[in-house]
């Protein structure tokens, strides 16, 4: 009885550490935890898996913004004809934490005025 009840609780705590691993890796480890706002012209837009994202121009840099899965993103009401390439977006997010790839997680844009909140619980308040 006892045996099983260790064997069970090491199961149940190898389970969680893989899951919580995975979703690390996957979803938010390689990028900084400082949420930062940017402002910048649509060059081009995927809805492709598996993350629908956007290529930004920002004071003369290309930026490649990753959304939320295609789901989450559809969810949030961002979907094909939303916006266009030449649109201005602001980006709210976290930005890669190797600083010479710029790549940014977006938590919610911005394209005239109106906010697709794709990670909503994770908006800081502004």
């Amino acid at each position: 009885m006892i045996v099983r009840k260790l064997i069970g609780g090491f199961a149940a705590a190898m389970v969680l550490a893989i899951s919580t691993s995975a979703v690390a890796h996957h979803g938010w480890s390689w990028a900084e935890d400082e949420q930062i706002e940017m402002t910048g012209t649509i060059q081009s837009i995927s809805f492709a898996p598996p993350h629908p994202s956007l290529v930004v121009e920002i004071d003369g840099k290309v930026w490649d913004v990753e959304l939320g899965n295609p789901n989450q993103t559809q969810r949030a009401g961002f979907v094909e004809g939303e916006a266009e390439i030449g649109d201005e977006v602001v980006i709210l997010g976290h930005r890669s934490l190797d600083e010479s790839k710029l790549v940014i997680k977006a938590v919610r844009i911005t394209i005239d005025g109106q906010n697709y909140d794709l990670y909503p619980q994770l908006i800081e308040n502004r």
